[in-house]
């Protein structure tokens, strides 16, 4: 079954990036994959804008192939700026730290508690993987982009006052130097950093 843009038939599924539900007649992206538990495929559902930003190579090769529409133009950029830089689909769920003992996935150093820090939460095999943390202030350089509070708050619940704070402070930082393409392709998924750096990533996606 291949690739498409569809309308969600009920309310009962969640998409796989923000885990937030689907509504009844809203348009969705399902990507095909394999079953895990029988022979044949599956599909696994996304909001528009969150296939765009988090399966961005698998949505831009459906929109080549569909009818212009000019909706979703602003999703076919927000597609090809994370092909362009790869580390920005990774980025997930905003937060304010637990404890101090993850260090930045970036610049290495321990993120403060209560600090805002980023999951690194790639999107393996349907389910949001678990790879660390960066700071706030990191995370444009980790992604080689800085990212529009738009695009990190989606997927995470977060009151109005927090929301307008993260919004400050991401246009307060300066535009970061591109990564190298080599770098683009280095990183790998993380061993044992720190017990909170792996369990807590964990916890924030499911």
């Amino acid at each position: 079954m291949p690739d498409r843009i569809e309308i969600a038939n009920t309310g009962r599924a969640r998409c796989r990036a923000c885990r937030r539900a689907i509504g009844k007649g809203e348009e969705r992206f399902a990507e095909a994959a394999p079953n895990p538990v029988a022979e044949g495929e599956t599909q696994h559902y996304y909001h528009l804008p969150c296939a765009a930003e988090r399966r961005p190579k698998a949505f831009a090769q459906l929109l080549a192939t569909l009818q212009p529409r000019p909706e979703l133009a602003p999703l076919r950029e927000a597609a090809a700026l994370a092909l362009e830089h790869h580390r920005l689909e990774r980025l997930g769920v905003i937060e304010r730290a637990k404890s101090a003992r993850a260090n930045c996935r970036f610049c290495r150093e321990l993120i403060e508690k209560d600090a805002w820090r980023v999951a690194i939460q790639p999107i393996e095999d349907g389910r949001l993987g678990a790879w660390g943390f960066v700071h706030l202030s990191c995370a444009g350089s980790y992604a080689g982009v800085k990212p529009s509070a738009e695009r990190l708050l989606r997927y995470s619940e977060l009151p109005a006052e927090a929301r307008q704070e993260i919004d400050s402070l991401l246009a307060a930082l300066p535009t970061p130097a591109p990564r190298p393409p080599a770098d683009e392709e280095r990183e790998a998924a993380p061993g044992i950093e720190s017990t909170e750096s792996t369990e807590t990533a964990q916890s924030a996606s499911e």
